[in-house]
This record gives structure tokens, C-alpha cells and sequence, in this order.
């Protein structure tokens, strides 16, 4: 039976270094009470490079001593990933922070930033000037550039255009060895033969690490509206996303809440959430459009709704699942994983992310989900569950690929061992 709990303390020893072998623009450290262990992993070195060159420095001299080095941002998802497989060295990126002004054009809608630089500060920064970064992840104030794009994940914009990679003009890194690059948008150099920019997006930390980013950039809309729609069966939920995802102005965010996590926000029942946003015009043309179809009503204050959204699953919950469905059957997976515990559904890409206090669950849910086609990852679990599987289940058609390619650009496989798919 899994059982959840604190997980036990394991430090891995930095191999054969001194603290004083590292010059003092990396910020070489022993580790201290507040910095985060990865399922019970603590290392025995901290290194907090100033710049890219650096960073660069840095990762040359654990790539020369064959260091397990895991790169860290704000930290908001060191839980997702297979146990390392070893750890040596935390890199962390609080050191590559700033907004670079003199790269922000304006009329051009894009902008550099470094890597380190959180994605609130970013956000605060273009309001002044009408413009946002149109990502919606999980905790904005903690998670950094750098890390939002090196694990992909759209967050609550699921559309075509909304997207890390969409958004990813180009970049400069690292890689395993300390080698500087720059990939995509304003210069394009690429190492290896590879297009480092398309590989990176998503890559968790295993090929390279980011230092700065070149972003594309989007205007504020000038109106956001929010509509909820109520049902008692989730097939009524679906059957209202097929009429309404075509409308002329498409929804920007579009979320199904089970009654149970609807609830908690004095919701009932099932709930399909459409946001648009837009100009005036575009915005009450929509919500005639839903009106004229469906029972419909206006959240006036939507923000706190989407924040919580945005930021679920709540960390008290033992077993976070993300579902991948082909979008026709993300409902019916929804509606097949709702006994026991929260979850919330984008209808438009076939994602269902669930929680329970039930470890026990997991079983279970990975069968539902076989029945409708959809793949499994385990986001969240207890560490004696996570050191016996695969997290992200069954190894994908194209891991020989990616592992040859990891293996290309990693050859001693020190940048977030094991911590990927197929434990790559």
C-alpha cells in the first residue's frame, strides 16, 4: 500500500570539489534550510552564477567532474519528473534576473528578458505599456522565464498563438559541457545540426540551460468577459463546447469544473468557463452569441476564479494526474475520473488534471483513461510510488529519438539525470 509522507533526507556529494575551487561570480554555496529538496534528494553544492557567462563557467566545471546538476528558477514544479537519478549540484537561475529595456520595442511587440526573471515581474513591467506575455501558468509571482519555457506547459491559453513555443522568438544557453549558444528569432545559430529552440521548449532541464529570451508580445485587450454555463451531466458540458468553440470571436480560455471543485468556489454542478477577451465590440457580440444559445451567465469578478484555476491542484493533495485525451474525449475522461476527488478539464486540447488524497486512485484512473485513449502523467505522488515507475508512463514511439539526442547534446548525462521521460 502507498503510504504518504515526509520523504527521507539523502544528500549527494559533490565529486571531489571544494567551494573554493569555484570563483566567486558563481555563488557557490553549501546548501541551507530553505533551499528545496527534490523527492528527498538534497545536494551537497549550490551554485548561483551572476550572468551567462557564468552560468557557462559553471556548468563547465561539473560537466569536467561528471556533477548531476538540476537547474532551478522559482521552484513552483520541482514535483513533476522522475526521481533524479542523481544530484549533486543545484543550479539555480536568481542570479539571471532583469528586464533588459533597451530590447523592449514596443511597436514591434517583442522584448528580451533574462531567464531568471519571473513572469509577474515581467507582466507588471508591460503594463505600462499595454502589453502582456499571453502565458497563464501556475503561481506568476515564482515561476521564472526560464522555466516556464523548459517545461512547455501552456497554462490556462491552450490556443494556437498561446503557447510557450509559439511565444519563444528565440534564446541564448548553455549547454551540459558550459558551450554558450544562441537559437532562433534574432540570431539563428544552431549546434549540432539541431534546432536547439524546438528541442528546448519542454525539455525539463535535460538539454540545456536557458540565460535569456526573446519574447513575442501581445496588446492588453481592451475587455474581458467571463460565461459560465451549468449542467448536470458532463455530456451537456461537451455537447455545449462543440457548438460555442467555433463562435467568430473564439474563447481565449475555456474550462470544465467537476461539481466537487466547483463547489468549493460556490459553484454547483457541472461548469464550462469561457473567457474572451478583445475589444468591446468583439466581447458583448460574444456574449450575445452564447446567450442566444445557451443559459449563460456573467461572472462580473472573474480574476480570483481563474487565478484559482490557473493555480490548481491545491498542494495538500497526494495524487495530481494530468490526462491527455484527443479533445473530442476530454469530457468523457473527465466525467470517468470525478469519483474522489477535484478536477478541471480544457475541452479544447483534451487535458484533465485531477487530485485526490487517495493514492490508491492511481490504478484505477490509469485504466479509465486507457479505456478513452488518453495518456497519463503522474504530476504529483508519494516518493516510494514515483521510485518505482515511470512518471510519465509508458515509454512514447519517438524515445529512441530523444534519447539520442540527449545523448548527443548530454554525452555524461549530468543536466537533470533521470528526471525525464523514460527516465532519460
Amino acid at each position: 500500500m502507498w503510504r504518504s509522507g515526509e520523504p527521507s533526507e539523502c544528500c549527494c556529494h559533490a565529486r571531489g570539489m571544494d567551494l573554493n575551487e569555484f570563483p566567486e561570480t558563481l555563488g557557490a554555496r553549501a546548501p541551507n534550510g530553505n533551499d528545496p529538496r527534490i523527492d528527498g534528494l538534497v545536494p551537497s553544492l549550490v551554485l548561483e552564477p551572476e550572468d551567462g557567462a557564468a552560468t557557462a563557467e559553471a556548468l563547465t566545471l561539473c560537466h569536467q567532474e561528471s556533477m548531476g546538476v538540476i537547474p532551478i528558477g522559482g521552484g513552483t514544479r520541482l514535483e513533476l519528473g522522475n526521481v533524479p537519478s542523481r544530484l549533486d549540484a543545484y543550479l539555480m537561475t536568481s542570479g539571471l534576473k532583469g528586464i533588459e529595456i533597451d530590447e523592449h520595442i514596443p511597436g514591434d511587440f517583442t522584448m528580451a528578458v533574462r531567464a531568471g526573471t519571473t513572469l509577474g515581474e515581467t507582466q507588471r513591467y508591460l503594463k505600462e505599456f499595454r502589453q502582456y506575455v499571453p502565458l497563464d501558468v501556475p503561481h506568476p509571482d515564482e515561476a521564472t522565464i526560464g522555466g516556464i519555457f523548459a517545461l512547455g506547459e501552456p497554462g490556462q491559453r491552450r490556443r494556437p498563438g498561446a503557447r510557450p513555443r509559439d511565444l519563444l522568438l528565440g534564446f541564448e544557453g548553455v549547454l551540459a559541457d558550459g558551450t554558450p549558444f544562441k537559437a532562433g528569432g534574432r540570431v539563428v545559430k544552431n549546434v549540432a545540426g539541431y534546432e536547439l529552440m524546438k528541442l528546448f521548449v519542454g525539455s525539463a532541464g535535460t538539454l540545456a540551460v536557458m540565460t535569456r529570451a526573446f519574447l513575442r508580445l501581445r496588446a492588453l485587450p481592451e475587455e474581458v468577459t467571463t460565461v459560465v454555463i451549468q449542467a448536470r451531466r458532463p455530456r451537456a458540458v461537451a455537447a455545449a463546447w462543440r457548438e460555442l468553440r467555433n463562435l467568430p470571436l473564439a474563447p481565449e480560455m475555456a474550462v470544465a469544473l467537476s461539481p466537487t471543485y466547483a463547489e468549493s468556489h460556490g459553484l454547483h454542478e457541472w461548469n464550462l468557463l469561457l473567457r474572451f477577451e478583445g475589444l468591446h465590440e468583439e466581447t458583448r457580440g460574444a456574449l450575445h452569441d452564447v446567450r442566444q444559445r445557451f443559459d449563460a451567465e456573467v461572472l462580473p469578478d472573474d480574476r480570483n476564479l481563474w487565478d484559482a484555476i490557473r493555480d490548481f491542484p491545491k498542494s495538500d493533495a497526494a495524487l495530481v494526474l494530468r490526462g491527455q485525451a484527443a479533445p473530442a474525449r476530454t469530457i468523457p475522461l473527465a466525467e470517468s475520473w470525478q469519483d474522489g476527488g477535484a478536477l478541471i478539464a480544457y475541452p479544447d486540447t483534451g487535458i484533465v488534471y485531477s487530485q485526490t488524497t487517495d493514492p490508491e486512485a492511481l490504478s484505477d484512473r490509469r485504466a479509465r483513461a486507457e479505456e478513452n485513449g488518453a495518456a497519463v502523467v503522474i504530476e504529483k505522488a508519494p516518493l516510494e510510488m514515483k521510485r518505482e515507475l515511470d512518471v510519465y508512463g509508458e515509454t512514447p514511439g519517438g524515445y529512441e529519438i530523444m534519447r539520442r539526442i540527449k545523448e548527443k547534446l548530454d554525452p555524461k548525462n549530468i543536466l537533470s539525470p533521470g528526471r525525464f521521460v523514460g527516465k532519460i
